[in-house]
């Protein structure tokens, strides 16, 4: 069998990829690479495929611009030229389908054999899978990631591009073969809400993470990483790992870390949010995002006890998970709504206990896991005094730590 991934946005890459380098280069870029890494050792998938858009933008790695990046010797990554050598986001991601449908299509034609299933990520991927589908008959299924319907129940405004999503997403549900949902609360409650949802064509996959690696180089390069900015790294951390937009509400942990005194008087709170060359460099949502986190630790003056580096690699995330979980800290995720939560198995596979949203599948994650307290997002305090209120009760601490070693094992 030849399955073909397909996902437009983001700088899709092998590793190391820089997740956050972008506003959408997130967790399911992580999602695609395990997949199809998975896909490539069975012995019934003869090519395990990879197809994303070709752009040319050094300062986001030359080898965007590389037409084909060999994973391993089944897995293959390809990128199709659509004639415009920009790296493109949201709109301007959207106006420059058209082009890259008729050049993958184009491609395809050209090909002796064809792929025998397409999965779509996302649904501008759907909206291009299915044309695909209405020329070579190629079915192809559908993992959302991240449903605009929950984004407007979360911020109450309808956008017209909001309604535009909402609308293509539930296009993409209607045509697709299958749908992919990684938690109970995704494909019960999230892809329900959609008028054409069909309960016999959700599926639940739940994705899983590596075994936690401790090795004593990564927590060096950790602890270097954030020593610059604390002045006693030995307290409990309260680590975010998120990207920088909206939604992740990392401005409104700074604000629950300062309004704790026990926190911010006991504890340091380390953000990894995305990379940035500076607070004004970026995209705009990524510039609103870092100026206000920049803003809120200085208006609360927490020098020495936050730390927010510039960049990092995934060496450097796993030593921090390390880190905060010897240092009897915690993982915080105070989304405002998480369609999965990743991070928060990761936590669970170095025994970090979490404090998580209650929004979305990281709901799921945590009641599964045993490994931590559910918040509301909207409840600042809450979310101070649920970190507090942790990290003090050892013995809550400790069994929440087992839990997650003992659990996740189920997903490594």
């Amino acid at each position: 069998m030849h399955i073909l991934s397909l996902a437009l946005g983001g700088c899709l890459r092998g590793e190391p990829v820089r997740y956050g380098i972008t506003e959408d280069t997130g967790g399911h870029i992580g999602y695609i690479l395990g997949e199809m890494r998975a896909l490539s050792l069975r012995g019934d998938v003869r090519c395990a495929e990879i197809v994303t858009r070709r752009f040319d933008a050094p300062e986001l790695g030359t080898v965007h611009a590389r037409r084909e990046e060999w994973l391993a010797p089944k897995l293959v990554l390809r990128r199709i030229d659509s004639g415009n050598p920009d790296y493109l986001a949201k709109e301007a991601l959207g106006a420059d389908r058209e082009a890259f449908t008729a050049a993958l299509i184009e491609e395809l034609r050209s090909r002796e054999r064809l792929p025998d299933l397409v999965h779509a990520h996302f649904a501008d991927a759907a909206d291009v899978a299915a044309r695909i589908q209405r020329v070579f008959g190629i079915p192809f299924v559908y993992t959302a990631h991240s449903l605009a319907m929950d984004k407007l129940k979360a911020s109450g405004f309808r956008t017209q591009a909001l309604r535009q999503r909402i609308e293509e997403e539930d296009r993409a549900i209607a045509r697709a073969a299958a749908v992919v949902g990684s938690s109970r609360d995704e494909c019960e409650r999230q892809l329900a809400s959609y008028p054409s949802a069909s309960v016999d064509r959700i599926h639940r996959l739940t994705p899983g993470t590596a075994p936690a690696d401790p090795q004593p180089a990564k927590i060096a390069a950790a602890r270097a990483l954030i020593a610059p900015f604390l002045r006693d790294p030995q307290r409990p951390m309260v680590l975010a790992v998120a990207r920088a937009v909206h939604k992740k509400n990392l401005v409104g942990l700074v604000e629950a870390f300062a309004g704790e005194p026990g926190l911010r008087s006991q504890c340091n709170l380390v953000i990894v949010a995305g990379q940035r060359q500076s607070l004004n460099e970026g995209e705009a949502e990524q510039r609103e995002v870092m100026n206000a986190l920049a803003d809120a630790i200085d208006r609360h003056d927490l020098y020495g006890c936050v730390a927010y580096p510039k960049t990092h690699s995934r060496p450097e995330v796993e030593g921090l998970y390390a880190l905060a979980a010897r240092s009897r800290g915690v993982f915080a995720n105070p989304a405002q709504v998480e369609p999965y939560g990743l991070t928060l198995v990761e936590a669970a596979t170095f025994g970090l206990p979490v404090v998580a949203t209650k929004i979305g599948g990281a709901h799921d994650i945590v009641l599964e896991l045993g490994h931590g307290t559910l918040i509301d997002p909207e409840d600042t305090a809450g979310i101070g005094r649920a970190i507090r209120e942790l990290i003090a009760d050892r013995n809550a601490w400790n069994a929440k730590s087992a839990n997650g070693l003992r659990n996740v094992r189920s997903m490594t």
